[in-house]
């Protein structure tokens, strides 16, 4: 079995505002403009101000294949989106990082003084789409699958938090459980952010095909009944009129599938509702101003980064990779990305907080700093030597030093990142060669399998605990040292699994950031990621469509609430 762990602190975490860099024209710093934004913004508005009826088309950028999310192919944002509109998950999580139970699932739960047990009674309302009630054995099955104490070669992508737990005892009926772990985990609220039903967690076939594209899916949530159109790559949920909770308020939500750089103009066009705008330059030049339509602009969970491959035979020697951070001007490809869409501009990323969090800080050093001179040192350290009148580096036995870059083809700042890179790189003498592929064979058929070097892509979180991080950055999770789960740069050290380790015990938020700063810094060392900047939180939506946008750390939507204001 393959395990992985997803990113997707504990409640201490709050929006606190730390400095940053680099001046904008009106004197503030990045990091005070920052500071203005707003926790959330999801143009909100109360339910009885808003009718009952109607559909929202949604613009996604790729239409997949896989979406059991425990899969290690279905860790993917645009697969959330869909699949939190049908299933269960525990928890509804606050801007500030405080949480409750979704009332919807879990009546109640709560951890011991101890730390080493978390009771839960589940809401009996709860009903999959088949009729069975949703009981301790679909929780018990998560547990195990995640684990990896499943028969079959079940492609898990996170066991983070599940690997703790020894045992799931049922209650005093089918409705209640308690979670006994081997030692304390602060951030269990985390834990089951979705559940399948047990069979499809049990079953190597169901668990790998039951949630595919065009199969009949079992859900149990607000929205029901996937439709799935392969050839207009739309995807149609309705209203779950037999939903235990608040009624949905939308007839349907339409996903649709939209090249990145062409949702833009589906917007103008009327073709899709809403979209994530982010640093779509030739987007936000032709909506800025457009009657009707909303901008959101508050902090997202999320950063952008171009990725390490460092498992691959170039990128193992340490030294070639911090050449890589060093030959790299982050705060560059930040302009690029950010001062046309109107963003505060740092290239002065934390891969575990964001700047809004308790505790956030650059880790960067001097491997952060843009310097070809030290990089080409390193370069020559590596064996990687630079001949008189050569452009490229060639090792002892004559082969050039060539790195493959993958980047969307659907995505213009992707092709220019790649592209700024290439010529970055070529002034310290490392040739790279950019292939543009489809977006949506981008993670499977290129990232997930490791069949790359370098690409650019975001991570974003579902909730607002650092030590969700360790499964991107962990591993490995087999005795061969193979299997490296959700970890997409397929290296660790025992340092960085030993800091996650005893971050997810930590509930003092001083000591938690601490050792999220360590293990940030930690990962700069082995050069895992190179971090560009944080994404915008930047949506635009028709301004009568109301609570979506923008959640930062809230972590999702409470889908029954999003609807259309009532006519006047």
């Amino acid at each position: 079995m393959r395990t992985g762990k997803a990113r997707y602190l504990a409640p201490v975490v709050a929006l606190v505002i730390t400095a940053s860099a680099c001046g904008n024209d009106d004197g503030r710093s990045a990091g005070e403009e920052n500071a203005s934004l707003e926790a959330t913004d999801l143009n909100p508005a109360a339910r009885e101000d808003l009718r009952e009826g109607g559909r929202f088309v949604w613009a996604l950028g790729e239409y997949e294949e896989q979406y059991n999310m425990v899969h290690i192919q279905g860790n993917k944002g645009d697969v959330r989106r869909v699949m939190a509109a049908l299933m269960p998950s525990i928890t509804r999580f606050r801007p500030d990082g405080s949480y409750e139970p979704r009332k919807e699932f879990v009546l109640d739960y709560g951890v011991s003084e101890d730390g080493l047990k978390v009771t839960f009674e589940l809401n009996p309302d709860a009903v999959w789409s088949d009729g069975e009630p949703v009981t301790w054995e679909d929780y018990e099955a998560r547990v195990l699958t995640s684990k990896g104490e499943t028969e079959g070669d079940l492609q898990v992508g996170s066991d983070e938090g599940y690997k703790y737990i020894d045992e799931v005892v049922q209650g005093d009926d089918e409705f209640s459980f308690t979670l006994e772990f081997s030692q304390p985990y602060a951030d269990w609220p985390a834990l089951f952010d979705i559940v399948y039903p047990e069979e499809y967690m049990e079953d190597e076939e169901l668990f790998e095909e039951g949630y595919t594209a065009g199969e009949e899916f079992v859900t149990a949530g607000p929205f029901v009944n996937p439709e799935f159109d392969e050839v207009t790559q739309r995807i149609t949920v309705t209203r779950n009129d037999d939903w235990w909770g608040d009624k949905a308020l939308l007839d349907e939500i339409v996903f649709v599938n939209v090249a990145i750089d062409g949702q833009a103009t589906a917007f103008n066009n009327d073709e899709v509702d809403g979209f994530y705008l982010g640093y779509d330059s030739a987007g936000y030049d032709l909506l800025q101003g457009k009657d009707g339509a909303y901008f959101t602009r508050a902090v997202n969970h999320g950063h952008r980064f171009i990725s390490v491959n460092a498992g691959s035979e170039l990128l193992s020697d340490k030294n070639v990779r911090h050449a890589l951070a060093m030959g790299i001007d982050r705060d560059k490809i930040a302009n690029v990305a950010l001062s046309p869409v109107d963003w505060p501009i740092t290239g002065e990323v934390n891969r575990l907080l964001r700047s809004s969090q308790h505790g956030y800080q650059d880790n960067s050093g001097e491997l952060g700093e843009y310097d070809p001179e030290r990089a080409g040192e390193l370069l020559d350290e590596a064996g990687w030597t630079l001949e008189d009148g050569e452009r490229f580096r060639t090792n002892a036995d004559g082969e050039t030093l060539t790195i493959g870059y993958v980047a969307s083809e659907d995505m213009q700042l992707a092709k220019d990142e790649a592209d700024i890179t290439r010529e970055m790189l070529a002034e310290i003498g490392i040739e790279v060669d950019v292939q543009n592929v489809p977006g949506n064979a981008l993670f499977s058929d290129y990232i997930v399998p490791g069949n790359y070097e370098l690409a650019a892509f975001v991570l974003t979180g579902s909730n607002p605990y650092a030590s969700d991080s360790a499964g991107n950055f962990g591993g490995p999770y087999d005795e061969d040292g193979e299997d490296w789960g959700n970890n997409l740069s397929f290296h660790s050290t025992q340092e960085i699994n030993d800091l996650f380790e005893e971050m997810g015990q930590e509930t003092d938020p001083d000591r938690y950031a601490e050792l999220a700063n360590r293990i940030d810094a930690a990962i700069w060392e082995e050069v895992l990621t190179i971090p560009m900047f944080e994404r915008p939180g930047q949506y635009v939506l028709k301004d009568d469509l109301h609570n979506w946008g923008e959640y930062g750390l809230a972590g999702d939507y409470v889908y029954e609430n999003i609807g259309w204001a009532k006519e006047e």
